[in-house]
């Protein structure tokens, strides 16, 4: 897809055209009616696609999957009201009881406690696996039933080689679920590279302005229909029109956004990679399949600096999860790991509780590194003063 057909494909606007917005229309009604019985009955018997009722399909929402398929280079998507509504409308469409799901280290938390909590209580199972670890990937796949992928992954940002992983994935008949929440279509496509369905947080760049709660699932057309016959109408994780024309709207500054992130980050990791007070860097490297960083790394405070000083020093950077907005963010891994208890617990796979996540907002470089900066020197103060 060339740069003009992405911005065409950005900023089009398919529904309602006949009074030449440059928006679309919001279509915030819960229901469409039929004009005649045979119209009606058409709809149910599956003759036809017209709306019914938005908890199943809705013109805005409709207008937002067709671009985030085409994105993705998917055949076809389902937008819900979460990225963990996709994540578990994907996965519950997909298994029953006595079967096995095996997934990279360090998936998103809540991914984890889906895994651990409820597909336990189904009597689902799972493996965690090292991904770049092909053999011990490949072992872990006999007999299961789904590959759940997140690369890069959360916190630390390690990358697997998305392809191997997929081919292995074939051999042994698994279905491959991959969260492209980091990369955004822009960064990463894993469906060219062998993933069957792709998952998004909508909320993070997509939307891009922390205002929505979204996600969405991009796949082959038998994949999405089974989806959107099972999981979308009997879970109810719909996405509202509202929220479907703000992810549009976002969408048409996703290009910009996203280079202004990366080059923030590239900026302030830049600066800091030789502070003496910064013990390790934690960022994506590019790849043959991720086109960037984006504006995602974590810092390890040198042994000493007080981390809970540096985060109420900090005056430009919120303290917050998520992130793809406006603002800049800061997530410590001593609060975070909390929230896990077991083999995805951040402290056991190599960072430590000195580490905190920051994510690079639209504020500017300068701002961001000076700030950064004098939240350094208050943990150094604070250790000085003990």
């Amino acid at each position: 897809m060339s740069d003009l057909e992405m911005q065409l494909l950005l900023s089009s606007n398919e529904v309602d055209d006949a009074f030449g917005s440059v928006a679309p229309a919001i279509h915030q009604s819960s229901l469409f009616t039929f004009p005649t019985y045979d119209a009606l009955e058409e709809r149910f018997s599956g003759k036809s696609e017209a709306d019914i009722y938005s908890r199943t399909s809705n013109p805005t929402v409709r207008l937002l999957e067709d671009k985030l398929a085409k994105l993705e280079r998917g055949d076809a998507a389902i937008a819900f009201g979460s990225g963990m509504a996709a994540i578990s409308g994907a996965v519950l469409s997909l298994v029953k009881a006595g079967d096995r799901i095996v997934s990279t280290f360090n998936t998103y938390s809540d991914a984890y406690r889906l895994f651990e909590i409820l597909m336990a209580r189904l009597g689902v199972s799972v493996t965690y696996v090292d991904c770049n670890d092909i053999d011990e990937l490949s072992n872990a796949l006999v007999g299961a039933r789904l590959l759940f992928l997140e690369s890069p992954s959360s916190y630390v940002f390690e990358t697997c080689d998305i392809k191997k992983a997929t081919d292995v994935a074939k051999q042994h008949g698994v279905i491959t679920i991959f969260d492209n929440s980091f990369a955004s279509p822009l960064g990463q496509k894993p469906l060219l590279h062998g993933a069957d369905i792709v998952v998004h947080s909508i909320s993070k760049y997509l939307s891009g302005h922390s205002d929505v709660v979204a996600g969405c699932v991009v796949g082959s057309h038998d994949l999405i229909n089974q989806i959107r016959d099972t999981a979308l109408p009997l879970l109810g994780a719909k996405l509202s029109a509202m929220e479907a024309w703000l992810v549009i709207r976002g969408l048409r500054t996703l290009p910009m956004r996203l280079r202004e992130h990366q080059e923030a980050a590239d900026f302030v990791v830049g600066k800091l990679k030789d502070d003496s007070r910064i013990a390790k860097i934690h960022r994506a490297m590019p790849s043959s399949t991720l086109s960037g960083a984006g504006g995602l790394f974590t810092v390890e405070l040198a042994d000493g600096l007080d981390v809970r000083a540096f985060c109420d020093a900090l005056k430009v950077f919120r303290l917050g999860v998520s992130w793809g907005g406006f603002e800049s963010l800061a997530l410590p891994a001593s609060v975070a790991a909390r929230i896990d208890s077991g083999p995805n617990a951040l402290q056991k796979f190599g960072v430590s509780r000195n580490a905190i996540r920051l994510f690079t907002g639209l504020e500017g470089r300068e701002v961001l590194l000076a700030d950064i900066c004098q939240a350094l020197t208050a943990a150094e103060s604070m250790e000085k003063s003990r």
